[in-house]
């Protein structure tokens, strides 16, 4: 009996939320799986993530959400991870095509990267391709007509993580930073931002490309924001930007 030929696991990014931010290659791709696999977590209000897979599926496509895992250590995450990719294998196996969709590019601080690991970890001949998307950090610089380089200035992309020494340490060296991963960090971050005298410098969007998108060119707007501002939201730092 001949065996089915594989199928190809796709890592699919659709941008920061604005359905018309999708590549062309995303669009096609998502109509010809055979299943899209959506992240979300008990903390996820993301439907549109969903939204946008199933607007490009095709009828008999499944649409599989699957739990991520919030935990901070790396080998819990990518054991979370593992039933979902013997799943995924097994459609694999049996000449499937599936996708895996993320909000940005698939490959820039993305749930995607842990199950590709865990993929080839128990399925190492997998056939994967990753189809980029437009990133927040890129969809906030246009938005705000803040470059994200110029010349030979370098740019650093940082989660906000616990340690903001670091960060402090790039805004004094005036690098380009963009921020991201803020969530509840907001007000630290504005405190720090302050204290380099980079507030001016500086520029906030929440939620790009959605209908509840949030500008912000004076950051002393955000001081007394409630303490989910911060959610799905990147913060700008340039010695360079644009007159605004």
């Amino acid at each position: 009996m001949t065996q089915p030929q594989l199928g190809i696991f796709y890592g699919v990014g659709v941008g920061p939320g604005d359905p018309e931010l999708l590549t062309l290659k995303a669009v096609r791709v998502l109509h010809q799986c055979h299943a899209i696999y959506v992240p979300t977590s008990r903390l996820s209000r993301q439907t549109y993530v969903a939204d946008i897979a199933a607007s490009h599926a095709a009828a008999n496509c499944a649409i599989v959400p699957v739990t991520f895992s919030l935990a901070d250590h790396a080998a819990t995450r990518q054991q979370h991870w593992q039933g979902t990719a013997l799943e995924i294998a097994g459609r694999l196996q049996a000449g499937q095509d599936v996708a895996l969709v993320t909000l940005g590019d698939a490959l820039l601080y993305s749930t995607y990267i842990y199950l590709l690991r865990a993929l080839y970890a128990v399925f190492p001949q997998a056939q994967v391709e990753t189809v980029p998307g437009i990133s927040a950090v890129s969809a906030v610089a246009a938005l705000t007509c803040c470059p994200l380089g110029e010349g030979e200035q370098p740019l650093t992309i940082i989660p906000a993580a616990n340690d903001l020494e670091q960060l402090r340490g790039l805004i004094t060296a005036g690098s380009g930073v963009a921020i991201m991963k803020i969530g509840r960090r907001l007000a630290q971050l504005i405190e720090l931002l302050d204290q380099c005298a980079a507030l001016e410098r500086s520029v906030f969007v929440a939620r790009a490309g959605l209908p509840e998108q949030r500008v912000e060119l004076d950051l002393n707007q955000l001081r007394d924001a409630p303490a989910d501002t911060g959610n799905l939201a990147v913060i700008l730092v340039s010695p360079r930007c644009e007159e605004r």
